[in-house]
């Protein structure tokens, strides 16, 4: 049997070389044809702020400022707590399940007003004195505005209620909870989206 010669060799090699060449390069541009799309979508990873992202109710979108009083017949402006991470939680005061994770947020509240994270629970569709006897009953020491015609509700897209909002220190909701949580531990994991790289994890 003849022996193939080394550069006869090297010259049956080169062709196949450049067809795996180019049958990457094809590849490689079926799954990313636009570079600067690509390029897009990995800046898009980074943290949102209010600046670059758009107003609206969802995760990633800056979260729609509001107006409200409070049971202290003062009032309070979602954009003062900018620089804080805030969760407002959407209640009523005739809501069992809203009732029942209430001291879940008393216990948020006590271990981490301090540390910047404020606790916003809009009693929606409630009257003052209701949401005062409420206050009262259960103990609640954090901020408590009245959404009496539930605006504010409406404006966040609540269809049910506890629903509650987490939103960062830029102002950009990093994630949403329907429905009431069932342990204080749940709440503190969702905390945790308030530094994540990417807000659109939850």
């Amino acid at each position: 049997m003849n022996k193939i010669s080394p550069s006869v060799l090297l010259w049956l090699l080169i062709p196949v070389i450049i067809i795996l060449i180019v049958t990457a390069a094809v590849i490689d541009r079926v799954t990313h044809p636009n570079a600067t799309l690509y390029s897009a979508q990995v800046t898009a990873s980074k943290p949102a702020t209010q600046n670059d992202a758009k107003v609206g109710n969802r995760i990633g979108f800056a979260a729609p400022d509001f107006t409200l009083p409070t049971l202290d017949n003062k009032e309070i402006k979602l954009s003062d707590f900018r620089g804080k991470n805030v969760i407002p939680n959407f209640l009523a005061t005739w809501c069992g399940p809203c009732r029942f994770e209430m001291p879940f947020f008393q216990a948020i509240h006590d271990e981490w007003d301090k540390s910047g994270v404020s606790i916003i629970a809009v009693a929606t569709q409630d009257d003052l004195e209701s949401t005062r006897s409420y206050a009262k009953a259960y103990n609640l020491k954090f901020t408590i505005p009245v959404d009496v015609i539930g605006n504010v509700a409406k404006k966040y897209g609540v269809s049910g209620m506890p629903t509650t909002f987490f939103i960062n220190q830029d102002g950009v909701i990093t994630s949403v909870k329907i429905g009431p949580f069932i342990a204080p531990e749940e709440i503190e994991d969702r905390m945790k989206t308030f530094d994540a790289a990417d807000t659109g994890i939850r």
